[in-house]
C-alpha cells in the first residue's frame, strides 16, 4: 500500500510540469526561428545563392526572410502576436521546403533532404502555434488577465 501512495504522489507534480511545457514548447520553437534568421544575416551574400532565380533582389531576399525568422523567434518566445506570426511562419517554412530545398533533393545530398525534413516538421509546428497561439505564461495572457 506505501508503494501505491509513492506512485501517485509523484504523479501529483504531473499538473505542475505541464503547466510549463507551453512556455518551454514556444522557446525551443522560438530557438531555430532565432539562430537561423541571425544566421541569414551573416551569411546573406552566400544564401542569395540559394534564392530561386525567379524572386529579385536576392541578397534583400534573405535580409527580409532573416528578419522575418528573428522577429517571428522573438515573438513566439515572449509570447507576442503568436498567432499572426506563426501563420507568417505557416506560409514562408513550406515555401522554404519547396522552393530551395525539394529543387536540391534531386542531387541525394544529405543536408538537402535534412533541411527539407526539418522545414517541413517547423511547417507543421508553426501550424500549430498559428492556431492554437501563445498560451498561459506569455505577454498575450497577460494582456488578457
Amino acid at each position: 500500500m506505501h508503494h501505491v501512495t509513492q506512485v501517485n504522489n509523484h504523479f501529483s507534480t504531473l499538473p505542475i510540469i505541464i503547466s510549463y511545457l507551453p512556455v518551454v514548447g514556444r522557446v525551443l520553437f522560438a530557438t531555430p526561428m532565432l539562430v537561423f534568421g541571425f544566421g541569414h544575416f551573416g551569411a546573406a551574400a552566400d544564401m542569395a545563392g540559394m534564392v530561386p532565380s525567379f524572386l529579385p533582389a536576392p541578397t534583400l531576399f534573405v535580409y527580409l526572410t532573416g528578419t522575418l525568422l528573428v522577429s517571428a523567434g522573438l515573438g513566439i518566445a515572449v509570447g507576442f502576436k503568436v498567432r499572426e506570426l506563426g501563420l507568417a511562419l505557416a506560409v514562408f517554412l513550406p515555401s522554404t521546403t519547396f522552393l530551395v530545398w525539394a529543387p536540391q533533393l534531386a542531387d541525394g545530398g544529405q543536408m538537402a533532404f535534412s533541411a527539407f525534413m526539418k522545414d517541413l516538421g517547423l511547417a507543421g509546428a508553426a501550424m500549430f502555434v498559428a492556431y492554437f497561439g501563445a498560451g498561459p505564461m506569455s505577454l498575450e495572457s497577460k494582456n488578457n488577465d
